[in-house]
């Protein structure tokens, strides 16, 4: 298990670091080798500047996740995203998770 820093992104609210700590858990629970917010070095030289939230790396396949809310996903546009999945498209076995998390909205009583 390989964790490069447990403390969140400063783009990122907690809502989206919770959400990854939660799916590096589950990605452990399904035999992946997990690293939580990939420094440079961990990352193919394309990939370098990209700030991807979790790497899990399985026998066949590297899964290379990002974590938004609708919010941040719409404050800091797609542009960033279709990059970072281009990119990772490029690397043989490799696939880009986008993951969208909202926060839990209060149940009406009416």
């Amino acid at each position: 298990m390989q964790i490069a820093s447990m403390s969140y992104r400063n783009h990122q609210s907690s809502l989206e670091h919770r959400r990854v700590l939660k799916l590096a858990r589950e990605y452990r629970n399904e035999g992946y080798e997990v690293t939580v917010y990939p420094e440079a070095t961990d990352l193919p030289e394309g990939l370098s500047k990209c700030p991807l939230d979790i790497i899990a790396k399985g026998a066949n396949q590297v899964i290379a996740v990002e974590v938004r809310t609708r919010e941040s996903l719409s404050l800091n546009g797609f542009e960033d995203l279709r990059r970072m999945a281009e990119k990772i498209k490029e690397l043989p076995g490799w696939i880009f998770e986008l993951v969208v998390t909202n926060p839990r909205q209060p149940k009406d009583d009416h």
